[in-house]
Parts: C-alpha cells; structure tokens; sequence
C-alpha cells in the first residue's frame, strides 16, 4: 500500500444498509417457525409422552440394525433435496421481481425517450407511468391474496384516479396498457420505432409475471411432499426410541425436532408469496415501494409508506 492510498479517508456513501440477518434477529426467526410449527409440536410432544408411558412394556425402535443408518441416510437424501428445490424457488421468484423493477425502469426510460421530457400535455405520460405502478401492486396483492389495508386502499384510489372500477385486475390492467399504446400510436404521437421499444419493455415484463404466476401456482408435487414428511417423522421418531432405550429421551427428542424442523423449514421456503410477511417470504412490499419512487418520485400516494429492511419480518 502505497502512501498516497494509506492517506486516503474512507468516507461512508449515502444510502440504507444492505439487509442482513443480525443475531438479535434469531429470537424472531424462530419464533415465526414455532408458531407455523404449532401443531407439529403438540403431535410430537403428544407422542414422546406415549411412548415415554408405555416404555416398560417393552416397546422398541422400528428399524434395528443396519436399517437404521440406511434410513437415516435416504432422510438425509431426500430433506437436502427438497430444501435445495425450495431455496431454488424463493431464488427464482426473487429473480423474476428483479426483472420486474428492471422492466418498470426500462418503462420508465423508455417513455422519456419517445414522448421527450415533457411528456404529452395530455399527461399521457404520467398516466402510464402510474399503470406501470398499479400493475405491480396489483402483482404483489394477487400473487399472495392478501394486503395490508393501508396499502389496498391506496392501490384502489390509484386505479380510481385512472378511472378503472375497484374491482380491476392484473390482465384488466395489462389490457389497459396494451391499449393506451395503440392510442398514442393511432394518433401519431409515437413512432413504430417508438411502439416496438415499449412493447418489447412489456413482453419481458409480462414473461416475468407469468413466471411468477407458475411458481405460485405449481407447487410441489403433493407425493413427494406427503412422503418426505412421513419419512421425516418416521426417523425422527425411531431415533428418539434409539436414544430412550439408552436412558436419554430429551436427547432423542431434540433431535427428533431437529428433523421435523429441517423438513418444515423447506416446505415453508417453497412458497415465497407467504401472505403473513415473515421472514420466510420475499419482501414484495418493499420492491413495490421501491418501483413506484422510481417511477412516481416523491409524489407517489406510496412513498410515506414504511420500509423494512429486517430480513426476519419481511413485508
């Protein structure tokens, strides 16, 4: 290191942090996992009960043997597979709203160059602007079924104010725009040149809101679903009778919730348009938030909304 760049002062840009999971975040994070595993729970704690009562009469494990590591090892198979699946959606779902904001600023630029700074005097382009922020609202609230009042309400005064009726729809909306492109184009305002660039910023766009759309609406296949957690809970449990037979059921019984916890884990990941907003969902509110300051600056009927960066309650 040379002495000019040891002279150099580090100085802290602007801007939020980058989220991340710090340790006073782990209380939450497994709070939100005990209660969707509520039920789990209580079966297994109902379970080592019974078998902790009627331990004298000699019940024993149901695999013996070498059994027991070989099915040990097909759970061990079978749970990293369906995790790594999991993680594999939540990724691409992430992705795929990556490319919606890329999309909506791409939009964005994209009207600025056809219909100059100034726009028309129509308002042509803020109005289609504020259709590129309904629809992915609308995206947000239809792929989960589910809003925050604060935020429906204001999705309704935006299609209000566009002059759409309450009750309006994703693919309403998309027919609104593909509308409002063919207007401007019959009436000269924009050139085929002009036309073929937006349309194309709406092909991807929409390309990415049907991939979002599979993936919400394809989820794993129920059999693979219902025998990983039976084989979870089959060894779970033999593994408990293992170590009560060696006089330490607490032991077993940890890491009987180890596995079901390891198999739930994976099941709750797959769906990343959970509608309570834990940490197991992707943070669809906030890249909203972030798409309709882009495009509708500080003005946007969303901007005073609040943001959360904390990856463990996720909006």
């Amino acid at each position: 290191m040379t002495a000019e760049m040891a002279a150099e002062v580090v100085v802290q840009h602007p801007g939020p942090p980058a989220p991340h999971t710090a340790r006073r975040h782990y209380p939450r994070v497994l709070g939100q996992l005990l209660v969707r595993m509520r039920f789990d729970l209580l079966v297994l704690v109902g379970v080592c009960l019974v078998s902790l009562w009627i331990k004298p009469f000699g019940l024993v494990g149901m695999t013996e043997g070498s059994a027991f590591p070989v099915l040990g090892i097909a759970v061990s198979i079978f749970l990293g597979f369906r995790n790594t699946q999991a993680i594999n959606r939540w990724w691409e779902a992430r992705g795929l709203w990556g490319s919606l904001v890329n999309q909506s600023r791409q939009w964005r630029e994209a009207l600025l160059a056809v219909l100059g700074p100034d726009g028309h005097p129509d308002g042509e382009h803020r109005r289609l602007l504020q259709v590129q922020v309904l629809l992915v609202w609308l995206a947000n609230l239809e792929l989960r079924n589910f809003g925050l009042r604060s935020h429906r309400q204001r999705v309704l005064a935006l299609a209000a104010q566009l002059g759409l009726d309450e009750d309006v729809t994703l693919l309403q909306v998309v027919w609104v725009r593909a509308a409002a492109l063919h207007h401007l184009h019959a009436q000269g305002l924009i050139s085929d040149l002009g036309r073929d660039a937006l349309l194309r910023s709406a092909e991807a766009f929409t390309t990415a809101l049907g991939g979002l759309q599979k993936i919400r609406n394809t989820p794993i296949p129920p059999a693979y679903d219902v025998f990983v957690r039976l084989i979870a809970w089959v060894f779970g449990y033999d593994l408990f009778m293992v170590f009560l037979g060696n006089g330490r059921p607490w032991l077993g019984a940890l890491l009987f919730l180890g596995f079901l916890v390891a198999e739930r884990i994976g099941a709750y990941v797959e769906g990343p348009f959970d509608r309570d907003g834990s940490s197991f969902s992707l943070p669809l509110n906030q890249i909203c938030l972030g798409i309709s300051a882009d495009l509708l600056g500080a003005d946007s009927p969303f901007a005073d909304l609040p943001e959360c960066r904390d990856p463990s309650m996720w909006t």
